[in-house]
């Protein structure tokens, strides 16, 4: 009888660690449950990341843009402020022949009435 005890010692023994090994066994499916729901989350994420390095390039792309226009503009600017001090100084170019060709109008005419006024004196005296 001592050996069939012992069988069934041994026969207890393995059924809980049938038991214990089925428990452990639940616990893993019961983890693995949630991988097809974290691989489809990661997929959606590589997509997403994908989606923000194509407009992060797309952004760096536009900002080049930019700089080239800014560029651009403030090249366009030192040539309008370069134009608008050649204009300045022409207007002054100009202010100055005005005033002598003037001047030399008004010289005249004063010349012209001093000679008559002059000639117009010495008519008088003449006669």
């Amino acid at each position: 009888m001592s050996q069939i005890q012992g069988v069934g010692d041994m026969s207890d023994d393995n059924s809980k660690l049938l038991v214990d090994i089925q428990i452990q066994l639940a616990r893993i499916e019961k983890t693995l449950e949630v991988v097809p729901t974290l691989a489809a989350a990661v997929e959606t994420l590589r997509e997403i990341a994908r989606n923000a390095d194509q407009s992060a390039k797309s952004a760096h792309h536009r900002l080049d843009l930019l700089q080239t226009a800014k560029e651009i503009a403030d090249e366009a600017l030192r040539t309008a402020q370069t134009a608008i001090a050649e204009q300045n100084v022409q207007k002054e170019d100009q202010k100055w022949f005005k005033r002598t060709f003037y001047g030399a109008v008004i010289t005249g005419f004063a010349g012209v009435v001093v000679a008559a006024v002059w000639a117009g004196i010495k008519l008088a005296a003449l006669n």
